[in-house]
């Protein structure tokens, strides 16, 4: 009779033992090269769908990665960053976490007796928490992920053309998922917040770069309307400038609402810029999602119709405001530009649009 401890220290030693080939055998740099993505499946009330299975495709339709939602419907997965269309040089401006690790990254005990897919595997925390020391196996170098056609037979229809080039924009994966009793859903899921996470194990670190998809609504079999995965979050919903009518010397308000996500905590700065004169306001958090901003109307100010727009970036959780390096970004990347459709990349900004508002300074009164 084998005792029941025993069935718990075996997994364990295998999965040290995996643990420790693949550090043997993968690329130092290769941790660079994932995405650890994680989201939320729910059914049409919001309640969470346990064991849907979520599959993620590349650019040529091959599955390239997939999990089961866990007890509260979430879902990790390792992405390589060039299937979510990220640039690989470019570093980014993401928010920096220390000392909160919310995602792992090994091999999960239920994969690892499976030849055919003996890669790494990103779990949520919740199954992390159930497995011996995380951080250990969470700190292997990530690689060797592969497409699993023969245990998950998923094919993804031929997208559509105007779906093919909205899967390439940055941040953005093909998905399909499955639950019980559900219609499918095979569409775009959409990063809302990425960011840089710190894994520490005595003195050892290991960086990683967490992303949070839209979560997913399952629509029932037989009801009306189709699964979909969006949400709001981080897109400016809402936004006037107060009043749109001002004179040389009135004060002005600018009011944006941001919805922000239940998870993560998010650390963000509020910008706003003239288009002609380019001067900047910050707007600060007051509640409810609103974000406010006041200024004194001056004779910079061109007379007549005028724009100013309003972008959110990642700040530094250790340094909230303002960031140069940030704006600077954002200027390259010519997101500012009123003339230009405005392209969210979340290694740059964490606002999915840019508000554009519009005002009008009159002659004073005589």
């Amino acid at each position: 009779m084998v005792h029941p401890l025993h069935k718990l220290i075996r997994p364990a030693i295998a999965l040290v033992a995996l643990s420790t080939l693949l550090c043997a055998t993968l690329p130092a740099h290769a941790a660079e090269d994932y995405i650890w993505a994680t989201g939320k499946v729910l059914d049409k009330s919001g309640k969470p769908v346990k064991n849907a299975y979520v599959a993620v495709y590349d650019d040529n339709n091959k599955v390239i990665d997939y999990a089961n939602t866990d007890e509260f419907g979430e879902y990790a997965l390792a992405v390589p960053r060039n299937v979510m269309h990220l640039d690989k040089k470019s570093k980014g401006f993401l928010s920096q976490v220390f000392g909160t690790v919310t995602r792992f990254v090994g091999g999960a005990s239920n994969f690892v007796n499976n030849p055919l897919r003996a890669g790494v595997q990103a779990v949520t925390s919740s199954q992390a928490a159930g497995v011996l020391n995380p951080v250990q196996r969470g700190a292997i170098s990530a690689g060797g992920v592969v497409a699993d056609q023969v245990l998950f037979r998923l094919k993804a229809p031929e997208p559509k053309p105007n779906l093919y080039e909205e899967r390439k924009q940055p941040g953005n994966l093909m998905i399909k998922v499955i639950g019980d009793n559900s219609q499918d859903l095979v569409g775009i899921a959409r990063v809302y917040w990425m960011q840089q996470e710190t894994l520490k194990a005595g003195k050892r670190e290991t960086r990683t770069t967490a992303a949070w998809l839209d979560p997913v609504t399952l629509a029932p079999v037989e009801g009306e309307g189709a699964s979909k995965a969006q949400s709001d979050y981080l897109t400016v919903v809402a936004g006037r400038i107060l009043p749109s009518l001002a004179e040389v010397g009135q004060t002005v308000k600018i009011v944006v609402k941001i919805p922000t996500p239940p998870a993560p905590e998010v650390f963000m700065t509020v910008v706003a810029r003239h288009d002609r004169t380019g001067q900047m306001w910050e707007l600060k958090p007051v509640g409810g999602d609103r974000y406010e901003a006041s200024f004194e109307v001056d004779k910079k100010f061109p007379l007549d119709d005028q724009t100013i727009s309003v972008i959110a970036y990642a700040s530094d959780q250790q340094k909230p405001g303002r960031r140069d390096d940030a704006e600077r970004a954002i200027e390259r990347a010519g997101l500012w530009d009123t003339r230009r459709p405005y392209r969210y990349d979340p290694l740059i900004v964490v606002s999915r649009n840019r508000a554009d508002l519009t005002f009008t300074v009159l002659r004073k009164r005589k």
